[in-house]
């Protein structure tokens, strides 16, 4: 008996030992790594930094932090930020975002406000933490500008599974529910305000390949590249308006796509009035744009939808045989 107290007294002295080693480790690579970035020229603090949760879990807290990279100009800014470990799974994290958080760039400064904002992260700590798995849910988020506009959701949820013998291949999805478009913008594109208020549901899943993993060097130097989309679904609806595409491109170094995807539009000539709405197609284009679009529709069978192909080609977009003008570059700041 009085040895197997002593044993019991030993491993709890070794695991407090363990924690606590882990606990200082902790907040001292913490501490080292913003050290670095302001030796790189950010602006990096925090108030306050502390690691409880024994001896169970490491719960690392940064309250006050701030952060600026002075190549993006981005800043921000979160009054409190939670990462939580169970001891027994290092590589397994859990964030808690707070209810609300600032991002500033030189123009303007946005406020992020959320009922629930959550992530899990699976990760490599030998490999500059990089990403395996994650999972985000967002619940009662709002965007506020000092540009005078907000936007509103409802119900998010994105996710990100690093495909099995790559390094820097990702399943993404995006499903969002109940998304309110900033209240400019609906004025602009539904002046007569007949749609509903809220987008319908907004999906986004595709296997992306990126220049190398995400990992800390995304924070630290530069964000991964997209060099691939396989775009299994990309859709969404509001009011009798759906929009959907698949399809694949390749990315080259400069953010160029070239490839295809599949795209149907239903009840597209509300859309057209949409962009004209917005000004993005000139109002005396209107009609043209509409007899050319119709042709492509009649070619479906059915005159109220589109079912045609964009091609990128040599930094161009076409819709079919139309010409669209010059392709996006696709660019992760």
């Amino acid at each position: 008996m009085r040895r197997l107290i002593f044993g019991l007294v030993v491993l709890t002295a070794l695991a407090s030992g363990w924690w606590a080693f882990y606990a200082w480790s902790t907040e001292r690579v913490v501490s080292q790594w913003m050290a670095a970035r302001e030796a790189e020229g950010w602006l990096a603090r925090y108030a306050d930094l502390s690691v409880e949760g024994f001896p169970t879990r490491f719960d690392t807290r940064l309250r006050d932090l701030e952060l600026a990279d002075p190549d993006t100009g981005w800043v921000w800014r979160v009054p409190e930020l939670f990462l939580g470990q169970r001891a027994l799974r290092p590589d397994h994290l859990r964030a808690i975002w707070p209810r609300e958080q600032v991002l500033s760039s030189s123009r303007e400064s946005v406020t992020i406000r959320s009922e629930v904002m959550r992530s899990e992260l699976d990760v490599q700590p030998a490999a500059q933490f990089a990403l395996d798995a994650s999972v985000t849910e967002m619940q009662g988020v709002e965007v506020a500008s000092t540009e005078g506009w907000s936007m509103y959701l409802s119900d998010g949820r994105l996710t990100g599974q690093r495909v099995e013998g790559t390094d820097d291949t990702y399943d993404v999805a995006f499903v969002a529910e109940g998304l309110e478009p900033p209240g400019p913008m609906a004025a602009l594109l539904d002046p007569a305000g007949v749609l509903p208020q809220r987008i319908g549901t907004v999906t986004y899943r595709a296997r992306m390949a990126f220049d190398r993993p995400w990992d800390l060097r995304a924070i630290e130097e530069r964000r991964p590249q997209i060099s691939q989309i396989a775009l299994e679904d990309m859709s969404a609806q509001w009011g009798d308006m759906l929009f959907r595409a698949t399809g694949a491109v390749d990315v080259d170094a400069a953010g160029q796509p070239e490839g295809d995807i599949a795209v149907r539009a239903e009840n597209w000539q509300s859309m057209v009035e949409l962009a004209v709405n917005a000004g993005a197609i000139p109002q005396q284009l209107q009609g043209s744009i509409e007899a050319v679009l119709g042709m492509v529709a009649g070619l479906s069978g059915r005159p109220e939808n589109i079912d045609a192909t964009l091609s990128f080609r040599d930094g161009r977009v076409f819709l079919g045989p139309l010409p669209l003008g010059p392709a996006p570059r696709l660019i992760l700041q």
